[in-house]
Order: structure tokens, then sequence, then C-alpha cells
């Protein structure tokens, strides 16, 4: 099982669902956990809801110990007309999400610093080092409603 790349948008997020149960995994199993079957079906997860998160520190700078953070950047500090890219130098913000509406949960490296535990994230990949890698993208809070 594995992620794979779609003939109509190439960025799709794919995780491997078995054809006997419908239970989806990731990454790659010989057998499905939940029956045993051995055949499965790559299919999109194209939205996920953010779990968890944390940022790393940037390679080569020292994380700054008294801030509270592991970043030297304030959390809404990146660029959103350039978001970091597999060699940008930013901080590298992973998370656990969980596709929805069904499963399963993946870790994913974050474009953008996500607001809060539940949010959405539109899920894609993107080739690192020959791999296809899941990433994900904060989507706009929808919780949320807009003052008059």
């Amino acid at each position: 099982m594995s992620l794979h790349a779609d003939e109509h948008r190439g960025d799709q997020c794919r995780v491997d669902e078995c054809r006997a149960c419908g239970h989806r995994v990731y990454p790659a199993r010989l057998w499905c956990p939940a029956c045993g079957h051995d055949e499965a079906r790559p299919v999109a997860v194209d939205e996920g809801e953010l779990l968890a998160w944390t940022v790393m520190p940037d390679k080569g700078r020292a994380a700054q110990p008294d801030s509270g953070s592991d970043s030297p950047d304030p959390p809404g500090s990146l660029d959103s007309a350039n978001p970091p890219g597999p060699s940008d130098p930013g901080p590298v913000i992973i998370a656990t999400v969980r596709a929805v509406p069904v499963g399963p949960v993946l870790v994913v490296r974050l474009q953008a610093p996500p607001s809060h535990i539940g949010q959405r994230l539109r899920l894609f990949e993107r080739q690192v080092s020959g791999r296809a890698l899941p990433w994900a993208e904060p989507l706009p809070d929808q919780t949320r409603q807009a003052e008059p």
C-alpha cells in the first residue's frame, strides 16, 4: 500500500483500501489488519482532521529554549505567497492527521502552521527524494462564524 499519483490531479494523496472489508491503511501492509485479506486498491483521501502537531527546529539553528517553542520563528511568520517546499529552510511542521470521513491516520508535513486541534486540512502528496510523501495545508476554519 502506498501513495499513488492520480491521473487527473498529480498531487492527490492516496492510501490503500482492503478489497474485502473496506478498511483503509497507510503505510503499506501485506495483509489487511482488520480481516487478513491480501488485496487492496488505492483510494483518494482529500481531507483530514488535525490530531496533533509539532514544530521541529530549523536545521543549522539552535532552538530557543526560553521561547516556549521549538522554532525560532513565531507560528504566523511563514510567507503565504511562497510556502515552504521540501528543501526550504523554514520551520518543519509535522502533524498526525486522520483522513476523513474514513481514516486512516497519517503522519504528514504541514505546509503552513495550523490554528487548532480538529482543524480540517487538505491532503496532498509531494515528491521528496524520488518518493511520494503525504503533506497537508490548513483549510479555512469554517467552525467560526463571520462577524456581521
